[in-house]
């Protein structure tokens, strides 16, 4: 159901959301990169690949419980294995989805709330 390269894709994406997340106001006089990046580094966790790593774990999950829901509604809606299969096949996609942007907002407002006790400005766009 999952081939390497739909995983690929879905690494691919939440690495590069990850990255994405966070908006630091930059040009602050007091502006520091390398404590930035030591600061984010803790606020998420660990690196940038730590958070991807984790994200795919949500996304698992959800795609897990998406096909549980598809396989059962399926089952009874479908009449039997076929609707099962579809169920499953479809339930899991939007259960991907939905774990995925699940973690990444509970991750990115832990994140921003993180960041903001250090003393950083973000911005709300």
């Amino acid at each position: 159901m999952l081939n390497s390269r739909h995983l690929s894709i879905i690494v691919a994406t939440v690495a590069l959301s990850a990255c994405a997340g966070t908006n630091v106001d930059t040009t602050a006089p007091t502006f520091n990169k390398t404590q930035y990046t030591s600061d984010l580094n803790t606020c998420r966790g660990g690196s940038a690949v730590s958070f991807a790593l984790n994200a795919v774990g949500g996304t698992l999950v959800g795609g897990t419980i998406g096909a549980a829901h598809g396989l059962f509604y399926g089952a009874i809606h479908g009449e039997g294995a076929e609707g099962a299969a579809v169920g499953a096949i479809v339930g899991g996609g939007l259960g991907f989805g939905v774990g995925a942007m699940k973690y990444l907002d509970d991750q990115g407002n832990t994140i921003d709330s993180c960041l903001r006790g250090k003393g950083y400005n973000l911005s709300t766009s």
